[in-house]
């Protein structure tokens, strides 16, 4: 019965590993979507103004 016990808390921490990793990755996503944003919106910005000399 100690075994089942034993292997029970090691798979539970395991899980509680996983799922701490996957918030940090989910988190970082985030992160690098929201620069891909701005990024987007400052290649529309260069855009518009290349445009302008283009005349």
């Amino acid at each position: 019965m100690n075994q089942i016990l034993d292997v029970t808390n090691e798979v539970v921490g395991e899980t509680q590993n996983i799922a701490a990793a996957t918030e940090q990755q989910l988190a970082s996503m985030e992160e690098v979507t929201s620069s891909a944003n701005v990024l987007s919106s400052m290649a529309e910005e260069l855009q518009e103004k290349i445009r302008q000399f283009k005349l």
